[in-house]
């Protein structure tokens, strides 16, 4: 069964439409890749990085019973592509397969299907309908060495251009995968009552589940509407919108590249969106971070008033969720003293964060890296309207805990009062793993911002920081709204961690316990890839006049677990 839904989802997400995907009253994502044998190259690579023989083997497996159970008849030296359409009625597929062999019955393509449990009839020359019982079907039509496939049949009429003549400018980009999505302004009224007519078929999937909690529900009915919103605003009003994918194993350091650009069309709430990047300087502008970093990262994010709206109604749709899941807490390890603390800190900071939405921007930094062999600092900030409110939870936190001991006011420097919290001494050992020999956490506040500071020299580089923010802002904003560099290992060190600080699995849920068994699966196989290595990702966001781009990229080392990963899926499914 779940080799047939994976062949059917490979045709889906491996073909093409043959409208074209400009000037459409209809939101049309267009995906290419270049080949089956260039994806299946890289693949073969990515699994056998993998740090064992065991994983190493899985792309035979892959290979045979996975990637050829649904590649049969397939021409793999061709390009493969899809539109995924957005109708008022559907979301359907419109698809483009190359074919080396149509209806031989061991190596034809359509025989393949049957195979899968799928039917098929035909009702013309070289035109069939494939269907399964009860379900509705879908419809192929062979033609210059091409199957053209999609679920309404009216997308198929014979006498199809060249397959591949309006692909070319996507492949020329010589990327792994390709996908864009074009609209023009004509359409724009039209696509926008399709989705709306659309989204509602996907509202009326969201429905309470048996004896889930009524506010567990609403909010996550609210995430759902939210993201429905957002997911509006880029299909209807996107001038253009291109991601990409590329594998470089041929290079002397293996590597991997995602690239993402966004127009918007005129006079459109996403081109004011767009429009509201990079017009104002970060707060932390001059914070200077560290060239070799465990983690570095900087956020100046703009919230335009849809998203400002967005969260105010997810903060408020979240308190009762953890309001219920503080006092569901076991009497015998949290008295009833500790749930009270626990909902007073919880109900500050999200008043700390929602009082902040009205700064219109999420900004902030986090410097994390080495100053000597094993000694480790942390430095980070995030801009507030009130951040003097985050005294309130640090005072809280010895009801928290009692063996938390805060110290208040201990230090002032530039406007920033910082207080001292020692780490109490059941995990004290876990924190010095990450901050050797370190017992205190710092803590800053002023009307502006909210500081924190860790590890070897913490105290003296969070006064650096706030002296280099107390400097002139620059006069224009950094292009760059969104910058992280991050040593991999390092961080599924820390995670490794926290993870001895998590509740016994004894007491979760079934649904808990397994999520904590696949993160501690996850865990061990990014260990077993990322040993000994550097394993480095990074990326970055920035607006290049009124576009949106950015990229993302892994090392060699990185995806060493990528491919551990798929290994282990692929295992797994045997």
């Amino acid at each position: 069964m779940f080799v047939r839904k994976l062949a059917l989802f490979f045709i889906a997400l491996t073909g093409l439409a043959v409208q074209s995907a400009v000037a459409q009253s209809e939101a049309r994502i267009r995906v290419v890749i270049p080949s089956v044998s260039a994806v299946e190259d890289d693949l073969k690579w990515l699994v056998e990085l993998s740090p064992t023989a065991d994983l190493k083997k899985q792309w035979k497996n892959i290979k045979e019973n996975l990637i050829g159970a649904f590649t049969q008849g397939v021409d793999e030296k061709k390009p493969i592509s899809i539109d995924v359409v957005f109708r008022k009625d559907e979301l359907s597929y419109e698809s483009r397969i190359p074919i080396s062999n149509l209806l031989n019955r061991a190596t034809g393509f359509i025989p393949s299907l049957k195979g899968m449990g799928y039917q098929n009839k035909a009702i013309g020359q070289d035109f069939y309908e494939i269907f399964e019982k009860g379900k509705k079907p879908f419809f192929l039509r062979y033609e210059k060495d091409y199957a053209w496939i999609a679920s309404l049949k009216e997308s198929v009429p014979a006498n199809r251009p060249l397959p591949t003549a309006d692909l070319q400018p996507l492949l020329a980009l010589n990327k792994d995968v390709v996908a864009e999505l074009k609209n023009d302004t004509a359409g724009l009224a039209k696509r926008r009552d399709n989705f709306k007519e659309l989204r509602k078929q996907f509202e009326a999937l969201i429905r309470i589940k048996r004896n889930e909690d009524q506010n567990v529900f609403n909010l996550r009915k609210l995430s759902a509407t939210q993201y429905l919103n957002e997911a509006e605003r880029f299909l209807v009003e996107s001038e253009s919108l291109q991601a990409s994918w590329t594998t470089n194993a041929v290079s002397p350091d293996g590597s991997g590249r995602g690239e993402f650009s966004l127009t918007a069309l005129p006079e459109t709430d996403l081109l004011k969106s767009i429009e509201q990047f990079a017009v104002k300087p970060s707060y932390f502008a001059n914070v200077k971070l560290h060239d070799s970093p465990i983690a570095v990262g900087r956020l100046n994010f703009p919230l335009d008033s849809v998203r400002v709206a967005h969260i105010k109604d997810f903060y408020k749709a979240v308190r009762p969720v953890v309001e219920s899941e503080i006092k569901a807490r076991p009497a015998a390890t949290y008295s009833d003293e500790q749930k009270a603390a626990t909902q007073q800190a919880t109900n500050t900071f999200l008043d700390l964060l929602t009082a902040g939405l009205d700064l219109g921007v999420v900004d902030a930094f986090v410097d994390a890296h080495a100053v000597a062999p094993g000694k480790n600092v942390l430095v980070c900030g995030i801009r507030t309207a009130n951040g003097k409110q985050a005294d309130e939870i640090v005072k809280i936190l010895p009801k928290l805990k009692s063996e938390w001991e805060v110290k208040l006011d201990v230090h002032e420097h530039g406007g920033v009062k910082i207080h001292e919290l020692t780490v109490p001494k059941t995990r004290l050992e876990s924190f010095q793993k990450a901050f050797a020999d370190n017992t205190v956490l710092y803590v800053g506040t002023s009307q502006d911002a909210v500081w924190g500071a860790a590890g070897a020299d913490g105290l003296a580089q969070l006064k650096t920081a706030i002296d280099q923010t107390a400097q002139p802002a620059p006069e224009k904003a950094d292009a760059v709204v969104v910058s992280y560099q991050v040593q991999l290992a390092k961080l599924v060190k820390l995670v490794d961690i926290i993870q001895k600080e998590l509740p016994a699995v004894a007491g979760l849920t079934k649904d808990q316990q397994q999520q904590r068994k696949d993160l501690d699966k996850y865990r061990k196989l990014a260990q077993d890839a990322m040993a000994g290595c550097d394993s480095l990702l990074k990326g970055e966001l920035r607006r290049t006049d009124n576009k949106i781009e950015g990229f993302v990229e892994l090392n060699e080392c990185a995806l060493k677990y990528i491919g551990s990963v798929i290994a282990d899926g692929a295992k797994q499914i045997q």
